[in-house]
């Protein structure tokens, strides 16, 4: 009986011992992102990383959220200060200025033993830089209508084929003393304002780079951020991306221009108001769009944790999270992630991919911007916000931006 005991108590001890040295031997990979919490996407990262740890149960992934206006800003502080995250999650407009910096992983070798380049689609090759491919795009996407159907009814309106059309409806469906507003769209300073004005501009034919040079005075610019300040008159004031969204799924407001990616959250609308909530393609000439974000691994940091890295972004872009990754409504760059009866059964999927497929570029192109993206946004974002706030003419206003880029952030 004693010696019982003893060979019982020795294997528990052996076993704890065991366990002990398997929790000490697990790697932790630190994985912030702004999507952690946003609806749909969010459970596709959640139910990702708990398959993921199921198959590499020595690894464990921390998701943490941080709030996107402030995202970027931290991130570039914990690369300058030697401390990268694992998991580098990226919007892709941003990308460059990490890549110009070295922190980034060049996974040239690593996606030779891949699919990825043959089934991803040339936005892809948004993640070169300096000839080294640093990244995996997750999402490339073209800008959509979310409209309320019931509004354009009530109104005795159709969906809006033209920015003029679609800014006669937002003035028709604007009752500002009843809190009903034509438009839900950035109001306040956001880094997603620039993403509003350029929609307007790249979505009219224009560009705001042009032959390798700033382009603000050009007449069809001017004319198309007139559009965009044209229809935030009728949108509540200091509204962000996050607050817009929310005026839209509660019925108190009749459009909203955003991504695919908030499909998901219509889910949770409000009973009455769900069923009038719809999409369509943006009423403009070309479908603004273009790389949404992208996966990547710091440069600094051991091989283990970048094999560990390496192995979540495969994962990632596997068929099967593909799939899963394009029913959440956001598209997938992966081809064919969706089935014929994936489509059948969810038709918005097909307006959203359609959108993909055709969208251009909204975010500059020129290696310089590229790489200075954050302090040509603020720029941007500080102009739009005069425009927002004053009586200030907009030639001028785009004039004086023109001015300061070129000082601030020359392309020559």
């Amino acid at each position: 009986m004693l010696q019982r005991f003893a060979r019982a108590a020795v294997a528990a001890l052996l076993a704890a011992g065991a366990a002990l040295g398997t929790a000490q031997a697990q790697t932790t990979l630190e994985f912030p992102t702004w999507q952690a919490e946003e609806p749909g996407i969010s459970t596709w990262w959640k139910e990702l990383i708990a398959a993921y740890e199921k198959r590499y149960p020595d690894v464990k992934i921390n998701l943490q959220q941080v709030p996107f206006a402030q995202f970027v800003k931290q991130m570039t502080v914990r690369f300058a200060a030697g401390n990268p995250p694992d998991v580098v999650h990226l919007p892709t407009r941003d990308f460059a200025s990490f890549a110009d910096q070295g922190w980034l992983e060049p996974l040239d070798e690593r996606l030779k033993a891949t699919d990825i380049a043959a089934n991803w689609p040339p936005l892809q090759a948004e993640m070169q830089w300096n000839g080294r491919t640093q990244g995996v795009l997750l999402m490339g996407y073209g800008g959509i209508l979310f409209y309320n159907e019931q509004k354009l009814k009530d109104a005795k309106l159709g969906v809006p084929r033209t920015p003029d059309e679609w800014l006669a409806a937002m003035k028709a469906t604007t009752l500002a003393d009843k809190g009903q507003f034509g438009l839900a769209t950035i109001t306040a300073e956001h880094p997603n304002m620039v993403v509003e004005m350029a929609s307007w501009v790249v979505g009219s034919g224009a560009d705001w780079l042009k032959g390798g040079r700033y382009n603000f005075n050009d007449p069809a610019v001017v004319k198309a951020v007139e559009g965009w300040r044209q229809s935030i008159a009728y949108a509540p004031k200091g509204t962000n991306s996050a607050t817009a969204r929310q005026l839209f799924i509660d019925g108190k407001v009749t459009f909203l221009r955003d991504g695919p990616w908030v499909w998901g959250a219509l889910a949770k609308a409000p009973a009455e108001v769900k069923p009038h909530l719809k999409i369509a393609p943006l009423p403009f000439a070309a479908t603004p769009g273009g790389a949404s974000n992208s996966l990547h691994m710091a440069a600094k940091t051991d091989a283990k944790k970048k094999q560990a890295v390496w192995n979540f972004i495969a994962m990632a872009a596997s068929p099967e999270w593909q799939n899963r990754y394009a029913l959440t409504g956001s598209p997938a760059p992966r081809k064919g992630a969706l089935t014929a009866a994936d489509l059948a059964a969810q038709p918005h999927l097909k307006v959203i991919n359609d959108e993909a497929a055709k969208a251009r570029n909204l975010f500059p192109e020129v290696q310089a911007v590229r790489a200075g993206y954050n302090d040509f946004a603020t720029a941007v974002t500080k102009a739009a916000m005069r425009m927002v706030s004053s009586p200030e003419p907009t030639a001028k206003v785009l004039s004086e931006l023109q001015s300061e880029l070129e000082r601030s952030l020359p392309l020559k």
